[in-house]
């Protein structure tokens, strides 16, 4: 008979910290919902006075326990609300699938869980989207809105082939699907191993509770290769499986199967094994019932430093008697009975109860010889310890004090385990072996990884392997990359800034914004482009900037002062009002006008009309660059300010033949004009009476007139000659 047990058998990780966590209770604590699918393990931590509730109102002054297999965001906020303390032991691959249920539900996506809708895990999944999901378990009647995206999230403890063929269903029915295969990697393997083993085997014992979805995932898997096949929730259901004496005997177990139960069916297997050689040799099949009675009756050879298992016959003042299967009864002195801190106590030992203890040596004191000594408080330190170390090192990150410089890192110790963390993986920067002897003493925040490369590994089997590779650069960058993010974030076009000027270059001023600099170029300091911003900034004094430029692949960030600011036209509008008179000085002259500086950064422009009241073509004839004028304003309009320099000349002021005369001047010369202009009139009229007279002859003739005379006395002035022609004059 060989015994072949699988290697993932019992407690994954996140179970195991679960029960951990449950079971080193100082305080009043309730578990929400039954903490893992084992009636013994159940049993136990009622015994200790923790027990389960299935409503939240129940929790009273206790600590919750949230289980492995999580719980939906509901639970949370209530208990947020409610100020109830609580210890979250949720899978970190559940946890990890609530992440991505949330985010891809507030993009509008349809969630779909491949799972057991009545499975704690899916239920709990499901409270992140609100219970929206759809739970696919094989129904191929489902129809699928083309239009519509969907995320896909798979139960941690699923069967593996129906895994794959559901995806292959929902893949070739679903337009737009966003696959997340999150079957937990430990179950994966553990079906893989149960399939295998299954399939050489003549007897499969699958050891776990008939309550368990992954335990009873891997008796389904196991009873079709091997029909052999039992279950097995305790030792006692072994009684009546019957063995042969060749039998080849696999055992597999599932994520919520307790330590102890394995490690007893293993035991009795290869204590079973020997007495079938020695005692058996000529049986052709056995009971397992027979053969628990022959272990019972084999005596032990024990040496200091074994462990065994004690059951407690009496316990007095003195320490606990024991039965351990020997020739001998055990005694545990009180002394070697609580860990240090802890009160012994005789009735806290009842018959019956079962511990480990460690084989001591008691010899150089006066003890009677009629027993073998023990020590229940080093296994309890030896548990505690290394339950303290996974507990530690299974988190995200724990913090260790490094002892010693070894080739290429450093090295640590916690409870039996040795964590080396190479000389790549201490920072982001490398570190040299020269400079790692100062980091000897100093404590480091690590995260466990595969090797030393930046990839972290939550599936370390931490019950088996002791000598561990950690990291601490891979936190540095995880919240050097949040930092960024969260900086980049930080910086959004147009949006209003505070940021300490730094220092100064030729082109502008670097400015620090929440430890990021940034530039503010001359050219956004001030409206005056001959004003550099160290003209305009103080180092080390504090100003508001609007992002004006931000680009992340660049790693740059702009930022503007002078849009801030009020612009050079907002403050003359406010200093120079329409109709106020000012002095400048003519910065240039252009064919339209000349352009007057009225003080630094602020001009206005005098139109080639508005120069004066004579018509003037050109206005360099009468203004040049560093001319002083006087000016009044007259206009605002887009930022610009319109000068007059006419407004300023006098009223009776008047242009005849572009030269300013006076009006005495002025009224001389229009009269003389009016003269002038009455003979070309005259001279027009006499040229035109020839034609004039013949136009008239002719239509008296028609009309058969035969005279025309005019009243002697009157009289005929210009303006009747010329009545109704239109005439050009100007004065």
């Amino acid at each position: 008979m060989s015994v072949v047990v699988a290697k993932s058998s019992g407690f994954c990780q996140g179970v195991k910290r679960a029960v951990n966590v449950a079971m080193n209770m100082s305080e009043p604590a309730v578990v929400y919902g039954k903490l893992i699918h084992n009636e013994n393990v159940l049993d136990k931590l009622k015994e200790k006075g923790i027990d389960y509730i299935d409503d939240l109102k129940e929790v009273g002054d206790r600590t919750l326990i949230i289980r492995s297999h999580g719980v939906g965001k509901d639970v949370y906020d209530y208990l947020e609300k409610n100020n109830i303390r609580y210890i979250d032991c949720t899978c970190v691959f559940v946890k990890k699938i609530h992440e991505i249920v949330y985010e891809n539900y507030k993009k509008g996506k349809q969630i779909i869980i491949i799972g057991n809708p009545n499975h704690p895990e899916v239920i709990g999944i499901n409270g992140w989207c609100d219970n929206t999901a759809i739970i696919y378990n094989g129904e191929e009647d489902l129809t699928f809105d083309d239009e519509k995206q969907y995320c896909l999230v798979v139960q941690t403890t699923y069967d593996h082939i129906k895994v794959e063929k559901f995806i292959n269903f929902l893949q070739n029915n679903i337009k737009m699907l966003d696959r997340n295969n999150t079957i937990c990697y430990t179950t994966l393997c553990r079906q893989e191993e149960c399939d295998s083993l299954s399939k050489i085997c003549d007897l499969m014992l699958v050891v776990g509770s008939k309550n368990s979805s992954n335990t009873t995932k891997l008796f389904d898997i196991s009873i079709k290769n091997c029909p052999n096949t039992h279950l097995i929730q305790t030792i006692s259901d072994l009684k009546s499986v019957n063995v042969a004496k060749n039998t080849k005997i696999g055992i597999v177990a599932g994520a919520s199967t307790p330590p102890e139960l394995i490690e007893e069916v293993k035991n009795l297997m290869n204590e079973s094994q020997e007495n079938v050689k020695i005692e058996n040799e000529t049986a052709k099949e056995e009971t397992f019932g027979e053969l628990l009675a022959a272990q019972n009756a084999k005596s032990m050879n024990l040496k200091p430093g074994m462990t065994v298992e004690c059951t407690v016959i009496t316990a007095n003042e003195d320490g606990i008697v024991v039965n351990f299967q020997g020739k001998k009864d055990g005694f545990v002195c009180k002394d070697d009975a609580e860990m240090d801190g802890v009160e012994y106590n005789p009735e806290n030992y009842k018959a019956g109860d079962v511990f480990k203890a460690k084989v001591v040596d008691k010899s150089s004191k006066s003890l009677s010889k009629e027993y073998i000594y023990f020590s229940k408080k080093e296994i309890d330190r030896f548990n505690k310890e290394k339950s303290d170390a996974i507990e530690m090192l299974s988190q995200p990150e724990f913090k260790l004090e490094m002892r010693e410089c070894v080739n290429g890192g450093l090295k640590g110790y916690y409870g039996g385990y040795s964590v080396f963390v190479p000389a790549s993986q201490i920072k982001i920067a490398y570190v040299t072996n020269a400079d790692l002897p100062k980091y000897v003493g100093k404590t480091l925040r690590l995260r466990l990884i595969k090797s030393n490369k930046d990839e972290s590994d939550k599936d370390i089997d931490l019950t088996t392997k002791k000598s561990l590779i950690a990291s601490q650069k891979v936190i540095l960058e995880e919240e050097q990359k949040k930092k960024e993010d969260e900086m980049w974030a930080f910086f959004e076009k147009d949006k209003i800034v505070k940021g300490k000027v730094k220092r100064f270059a030729d082109f502008g001023a670097f400015v620090s914004v929440n430890g990021f600099d940034c530039l503010v170029h001359n050219s956004d300091a001030s409206y005056n482009k001959n004003v550099p911003a160290s003209e305009v900034f103080e180092i080390g004094k504090t100003y508001e900037f609007i992002v004006r430029y931000v680009s992340r692949e660049n790693n740059k960030v702009k930022l503007g002062y002078k849009q801030l600011q009020k612009k050079p036209y907002e403050i003359a509008f406010e200093k120079y009002p329409v109709g106020s008179v000012i002095t400048g000085t003519v910065r240039d002259v252009k064919d339209y006008g000349a352009f007057v500086l009225i003080e630094d950064n602020i001009d206005g422009l005098v139109p080639v009309s508005e120069i004066s009241h004579s018509y003037t073509k050109n206005p360099a004839d009468v203004l040049k660059v560093g001319d002083q004028v006087t000016a009044q304003i007259i206009r605002f309009e887009d930022n610009r300010i319109t000068l007059s320099m006419k407004a300023l000349i006098p009223k009776e002021e008047k242009v005849v033949d572009e030269a300013v005369v006076s009006e005495d001047d002025y009224q001389e010369a229009k009269e003389k004009r009016a003269k002038k202009n009455a003979k070309k009139f005259e001279n027009a009229a006499v040229a035109s009476a020839p034609a004039k007279k013949a136009r008239v002859a002719k239509k008296e003739e028609e009309e058969e007139v035969s005279s025309w005379s005019s009243d002697e006395n009157a009289t005929a002035t210009m303006a009747d000659l010329f009545k109704g022609l239109k005439l050009d004059i100007k004065d």
